[in-house]
């Protein structure tokens, strides 16, 4: 008897999670990323209102913490997606955790802790997943949320290519696509940044010297990633696509 479809996938999925850490560069910057993470949740932490708290208090740090422990568990999922060899559906938690940044940001913005009581009980602005974006993330938006869909365009540019005879060829198991799984970690690593930011904002009492190294890596990180779409830019113009990619 042959080796099943699902024990191939496996086999080939363990593969690449275990290669990971060679493989892809982002892949330890979203550990260091996640590993200051956990104190500044653990400071976020609280149990009653302190004297002389401000109004709607205890809402604005109940929204920040609820929106940094939803972002940390998007960000485990969006890299074990990405390490197991499906890049493209990672997309869509990184969808999710680009809403919860731009909501922290509201909530950290706003010191009446309107905004965030209003995202507590789905109200208003708060209560449209458009609108956390921003309009100058209207791009990002568009494609993020057609990862986030059943959309053939979005899906057919990452998971599919045409063969000789034009046909469409389905890559259903999972693949390394270096590049575009870097991008992707990278962006759910700067964004996880961006929402422990907001905590900090809202908590400033919290120290920010681990944080602040950790946020240089990962501008680091940008630098390099620019250089390498660049490279990936060029080699397509002279005629080696080299990823299926948008």
């Amino acid at each position: 008897m042959g080796v099943k479809a699902h024990e191939r996938y496996d086999v080939d999925e363990r593969r690449l999670v275990a290669n990971a850490s060679e493989a892809l560069w982002t892949d330890g910057l979203i550990d260091i990323v996640i590993d200051s993470a956990m104190p500044i949740l653990d400071g976020a932490q609280w149990n009653g209102v302190p004297e002389g708290a401000p109004p709607r208090w205890s809402e604005r740090s109940t929204a920040i913490l609820a929106l940094a422990a939803m972002a940390l568990r998007n960000t485990r999922t969006a890299a074990l997606t990405v390490r197991a060899g499906y890049g493209p559906e990672a997309r869509a938690d990184l969808r999710r955790l680009r809403e919860a940044a731009g909501h922290a940001n509201e909530v950290a913005s706003d010191e009446s802790g309107q905004y965030a009581e209003n995202w507590l009980h789905g109200r208003g602005k708060a209560g449209k997943p458009r609108a956390a974006f921003g309009s100058e993330s209207k791009d990002l938006w568009k494609l993020l949320s057609g990862h986030a869909h059943a959309e053939f365009r979005d899906y057919a540019h990452a998971s599919a290519d045409l063969d000789d005879g034009r046909r469409i060829v389905h890559h259903v198991g999972p693949r390394r696509d270096l590049l575009w799984d870097n991008v992707t970690l990278w962006l759910t690593a700067r964004t996880l940044t961006s929402v422990l930011a907001s905590v900090l904002k809202v908590h400033s009492r919290l120290d920010q010297d681990n944080f602040l190294r950790m946020a240089t890596a990962v501008v680091a990180g940008e630098q390099r990633l620019e250089r390498e779409l660049a490279d990936a830019m060029t080699a397509t113009s002279d005629g080696d696509t080299g990823s299926s990619n948008p």
